[in-house]
């Protein structure tokens, strides 16, 4: 079986053409597979007539060789033709090349193309005769030969194609799940589509989505645009991928990935990094997580005690009730000009104190960019407070609201409405669980706050490194702290593609070099720490939500990069001041701390989230630290 991230290998010789230098390029991005074109219809490939020297074929082997020794897992693959074409052939040629080579699978790329239809009458029928001998083929090797069906995302678009006919014999789905469209596409949403699909047509058989790693030009005429899959789209893929427990995931292809110049928007190897950077960890089938309670929390689920809801105008449709994970939600489409259902959460005798609340959002029918939360009861605030989340960035996870100081006096203190109000069309809004954390006050005992600041509020900013004197006096770098790349300035980096850098490169080079060295790195505000890991060069990353500075203010989230040890653990809550670990260095340069804070949610979705060269969401996604601390000090 296939396991973790892949790449498909169509023309070698237009990728490196190094065995060596493409076994070293899959290792530093933690390539576990690829899939090497071995034939087209009833001839091998490279095709004998366009390579007369055979310089092709020895590049296919060698690059098969080498990969294998690596310990990276080859599989073969062909394109077969529908119509015009001998079936028997086809497999036999296919099957050849595989028991050449030896390979432990082979993925059968099956389309409708030009008069070569396996959708015309008939197509079943061939699907059933190619796999029966391509199966027959395979046996009469070393046995135990592994297949899988590369078509079309969605079943339902193709009724005459023999899906069937090929899954019957196939041991895996591996749909060719691309999102093309005008207004950039949706990795996720079609992600999951193709997989409901699939899993419903065919339960039992593994699901291994092949996303997108290309750019090219759609329709011809007035209609004719150029799309490509862009760097975040990529690592949302490879993340939904992982959540809906894909033991593995591959991407077409190497060539468009790196270097390819018919990409206008993205030549280089930016949808290679993307891909290397993401850290693919293979989860068990299907792992949709319930809704966690703890001693500390409140949890009212849909259709348990504190939950209500109604329809205001059923001609709308109403809702759509739908499990996950064992868990009853419901959801509704949105509407631009009118709610038609609402729900409320209600929960009773709630103390008074300083509360996380949190939505549960699954992975299905919830993408809505604009789900309207009112929170009731928030001190200081006469009327309910509206927290605005994007649902679809949120995947079987809990999306914080806010943290909020409750009025004692309010007798719906923490209450929630919503409805299906967002001003989108066209899109779903789901209905899932609300939690109720109390923030323990004790969690700020011997921090800096002034005695009147409220638990689960920041009395503000402090630098990340420094001394405790240095951090507590003015100077935004303290001490002898430099910057050595500066906010949104373009530079090179060590892999030689160039940026505008999201934040600050924080060194202390002086009086001698390399002296931040396993340095301690602080946390700048209170907060709740969301993330920790390892993806791709970055080396360790800690990501904290930071408290607002007002009860229901906005929040910053802050990226501490290149970490050498870490002291927190993800949900962890810290302290301003509080260690989170010492300073180390991204794979392949040297040490120093990589520091940023965004004001949205980019890094709770990607933690190694990298704008490269796209100004726009560089100034939308980020604010320069220094400045943005110095504005927000402490009293």
């Amino acid at each position: 079986m296939l396991s973790g991230k892949g790449m498909w290998l169509w023309e070698i010789d237009r990728t490196e053409a190094h065995p060596a230098r493409m076994v070293e390029l899959a290792r530093a991005a933690d390539i576990e597979h690829i899939l090497v074109k071995l034939s087209d219809g009833e001839y091998s490939y490279p095709i004998p007539a366009t390579d007369p020297d055979g310089r092709k074929e020895r590049l296919t082997h060698d690059v098969i060789v080498a990969f294998r020794k690596a310990g990276i897992t080859v599989w073969g693959w062909g394109f077969v033709y529908g119509s015009e074409v001998d079936q028997e052939a086809q497999a036999h040629r296919l099957a050849a090349r595989v028991r050449q080579y030896e390979l432990p699978g082979v993925a059968i790329n099956a389309e409708d193309f030009g008069r070569y239809r396996w959708s015309a009458p008939g197509g079943a029928d061939r699907a059933r005769r190619f796999m029966e001998t391509l199966r027959n083929d395979l046996a009469g090797g070393s046995g135990g030969v592994l297949t899988a069906l590369s078509s079309y995302r969605y079943p339902s678009w193709h009724p005459d194609f023999p899906f069937a006919a090929f899954m019957a014999a196939c041991d895996i789905a591996m749909p060719q799940v691309y999102w093309p469209s005008q207004d950039g596409g949706d990795p996720v949403r079609t992600l999951e589509d193709s997989y409901q699909e699939y899993r419903a047509a065919f339960p039992g058989k593994p699901f291994i989505p092949t996303g997108s790693a290309y750019g090219e030009y759609y329709g011809s005429g007035a209609g004719r645009f150029f799309w490509s899959a862009r760097p975040d789209q990529i690592a949302l893929f490879l993340h939904r991928a992982r959540t809906l427990g894909c033991p593995a995931v591959n991407l077409w292809s190497w060539q468009h990935a790196r270097n390819d110049s018919a990409n206008r928007d993205y030549p280089g190897t930016q949808l290679w990094d993307a891909a290397a950077a993401y850290d693919y960890t293979a989860t068990p089938v299907d792992p949709i997580p319930a809704p966690q309670a703890s001693p500390e929390s409140v949890i009212i689920t849909v259709g348990s005690a504190g939950y209500h809801d109604g329809v205001y105008d059923r001609a709308s449709g109403g809702f759509r009730e739908f499990t996950r994970g064992g868990e009853r939600l419901k959801s509704a489409p949105t509407s631009s000009a009118r709610s038609s259902v609402w729900a409320a959460w209600v929960p009773e005798a709630l103390a008074p104190g300083i509360y996380e609340i949190a939505a549960w959002v699954p992975g299905v029918n919830a993408d809505t960019r604009r789900a309207r939360y009112a929170i009731h009861g928030v001190a200081g605030c006469a009327a309910p407070l509206r927290v605005e989340i994007n649902q679809g960035q949120f995947h079987d996870a809990w999306a914080s609201l806010g943290v909020f100081a409750l009025d004692g006096s309010h007798s719906r203190r923490g209450m929630v409405n919503l409805t299906n109000l967002t001003g989108e069309e066209g899109r779903r809004i789901a209905f899932g669980a609300l939690r109720w954390r109390l923030v323990d006050p004790a969690s700020d005992e011997d921090s800096d706050k002034p005695a009147d600041t409220p638990a689960g509020l920041a009395d503000g900013f402090d630098p990340p490194v420094g001394t405790l004197a240095e951090r507590r006096g003015d100077a935004v770098w303290p001490g002898e702290w430099v910057d050595s790349t500066g906010f949104g300035t373009r530079y090179t980096d060590s892999g030689g593609n160039a940026a505008y850098h999201t934040g600050a490169d924080l060194n202390l080079n002086r009086p001698s070099w390399n002296r931040d060295a396993g340095m301690p790195v602080y946390a700048v505000a209170s907060g709740v720490v969301v993330y920790v890991g390892s993806p791709g060069l970055w080396g360790n990353i800690v990501i904290i939500r930071h408290d607002p500075l007002t009860p229901g203010g906005p929040v910053v989230y802050s990226r501490s990069a290149h970490l050498a040890a870490v002291n927190v653990r993800i949900g962890q809550r810290v302290r301003r001041g509080e260690p989170l670990g010492t300073i180390g260095r991204p794979r392949g340069g040297t040490e120093h701390l990589h520091f940023d804070i965004s004001p949205t949610e980019a890094l709770a979705i990607k933690p190694n989230d990298w704008p490269g060269l796209d100004r726009a969401r560089l100034l939308r996604d980020y604010v320069d630290p220094r400045a943005f601390i110095r504005r927000n000090r402490p009293r």
